[in-house]
């Protein structure tokens, strides 16, 4: 038996090195180590679906309005350039950073980010990418990474609070803070980047020295471009605050969150001690939390319903994240669980993780109980909470079942496509599981996810294909979809031998009765086996 939660082996790291990590662009947006205590829980009556935001019905005071870029565009080569930058520093990301996988909360994050970034009709992010580690730390990349941690979502009280965080990252990308600089401020983000994955795969032996060897090289870069971190960030929270505002959340959330890191850092100098200077006081300066404070006001507030429902996503997205990272003990589930409705649902899947299903099956029968609206205000994470305690049981036919009624109320959804294939291919119905896995990867080539649970498909349909053909092609594709995954995971020579594999069965197949099917399959494999090459020979 396999679960998507066992595709990825989490690397274990040491806090130091990723303590840096928000660094990666050259800035500091929010940084301090916590320990992050439970939000206020909320009753069920105050739910309300995760796919759904309200939005703004009063006229707003001040409509966005980017500043000029001066004619900073990118020329083709340049946006080729980034582009290719964005993917190494996803790639290597991905290959020494501890992450959340969680399908639901990667969907949530992405759904609030791309809202988001919507508002200054930008292109798509390259990808978003949930951090697992307590720090508050949040980054955007060039080429269009923007990440955040774990941390950042367990210290926020609201979305609001963490639409804040996600919208200041999304102004540094749509202004090119880090895109249309001088070649001086281009080295010091370079600079940067080195020194952050430095630091993260230093941590992995010695915490202190990962942090260590960030310091150094985040002091070199901020000395070359402080006057242009100060302005930029201003810009940030300014640009970053209208964004917010359009998208639907309310703006007075981002001084909050501002005053409430200030008030962490200052209990935690010791704990970042290897922080530059200029960083712990630049981020957070009283400067920055002033303006925030008067911008925020001339902005009406949200309505009480859309309080509500912003509110109440939070609580299932806090708990299901205590949960997926194993932050949180049964009896801090038990006790929130009296009075929240996301600890609750999290109870469950933490009881199913424990092989305690009737326990779990319990909660999940109350649940299901509740009055129709306040049960499809669950939905879909509810279905998905009750088909991950099914399948830790083996019974992928009725989690598959179970799943399946939501997706085609939300056939957009990842995360319902992820957890159904799962089922699917457990089930034997490993060609049903590809045909929902493959529009994503055409969507976001980037996701290990897809890419993984591909691979697992195949392997599968290789060993209960009838077909000798069928099972070789199942073989190969497998091999293929290994090499995406590894590629991703910034391991070139790992992903260049399962192509190499893969062409030597093509190869193997077009020589025999099937040349006719082998002939596509070789083409793709050439195709991929040039893609990691320049990938592997990319160099910042």
């Amino acid at each position: 038996m396999w679960a998507l939660s066992q595709l990825y082996k989490k690397p274990t790291l040491r806090h130091a090195g990723l303590l840096m990590f928000s660094m990666l662009v050259g800035h500091q947006s929010y940084a301090a180590t916590v320990t992050p205590q439970p939000t206020t829980p909320l009753t069920p009556s105050a739910l309300m679906t995760g796919s759904t935001y309200g939005t703004w019905q009063t006229e707003k005071p001040d409509e966005l309005q980017l500043p000029n870029l001066q004619g900073q565009g990118l020329s083709f080569a340049d946006q080729y350039q980034n582009k290719l930058l964005g993917e190494w520093s996803l790639q290597n990301i991905n290959g020494r950073a501890k992450m959340e996988h969680d399908p639901w909360v990667q969907e949530t994050i992405k759904g609030m980010t791309w809202r988001l970034n919507a508002q200054v009709r930008q292109q798509a992010p390259l990808a978003v990418v949930i951090i697992d580690n307590p720090s508050i730390n949040a980054f955007a990349a060039p080429g269009g990474v923007i990440g955040i941690n774990t941390g950042t979502i367990l210290a926020a009280s609201s979305m609001d609070e963490l639409a804040s965080v996600v919208a200041h990252e999304v102004a540094h990308i749509s202004q090119r803070h880090y895109e249309s600089g001088a070649d001086e401020r281009k080295k010091a983000m370079l600079m940067q980047i080195g020194g952050m994955l430095a630091a993260i795969a230093a941590s992995a032996a010695d915490g202190d020295a990962g942090a260590a060897v960030m310091m150094g090289s985040q002091t070199a870069a901020m000395n070359s471009s402080m006057a242009f971190s100060r302005n930029n960030e201003r810009e940030a929270d300014r640009v970053g605050m209208q964004i917010m505002t359009q998208a639907g959340y309310d703006p007075r959330a981002m001084p909050r969150f501002f005053a409430t890191m200030n008030q962490r850092n200052q209990l935690n100098q010791v704990a970042n001690r290897f922080l530059p200077s200029f960083v712990r006081s630049h981020p957070l300066s009283n400067e920055r939390l002033s303006e925030s404070q008067s911008r925020a006001q001339r902005y009406p507030p949200l309505s009480l319903t859309q309080q509500q429902r912003h509110q109440a996503l939070f609580d299932l997205l806090y708990w299901r994240v205590q949960t997926t990272g194993q932050h949180v003990s049964e009896t801090v589930l038990t006790t929130a669980a009296k009075n929240s409705v996301g600890a609750k649902l999290a109870l469950a899947h933490w009881y199913g993780e424990q092989q305690r299903f009737e326990e779990a099956n319990k909660i999940i029968q109350q649940l299901q109980v509740l009055p129709a609206a306040e049960q499809q205000m669950l939905e879909p994470l509810l279905s998905i909470t009750h088909s991950q305690v099914l399948s830790e049981q083996n019974n992928w036919s009725k989690a598959a079942d179970v799943l399946a009624e939501q997706q085609r109320l939300y056939p957009e959804r990842r995360d319902l496509r992820l957890y159904l294939a799962e089922a699917l291919t457990n089930s034997n119905q490993s060609t049903q599981a590809q045909a929902l896995l493959k529009p994503l990867t055409q969507q976001q080539p980037s996701d290990r996810y897809a890419w993984q649970s591909l691979q697992l498909a195949n392997e599968k349909l290789a060993k209960t294909a009838t077909s000798p053909q069928v099972a070789r092609i199942a073989t190969i594709n497998a091999l293929r979809y290994r090499s995406h995954d590894q590629l991703w995971n910034g391991r070139y020579e790992s992903a260049l031998i399962s192509l190499t594999q893969a062409k030597q069965l093509a190869e193997q197949l077009h020589a025999g009765a099937q040349s006719s099917s082998a002939r596509p399959l070789l083409a793709s494999i050439k195709q991929e086996i040039k893609n990691v090459k320049t990938a592997k020979e990319f160099k910042p």
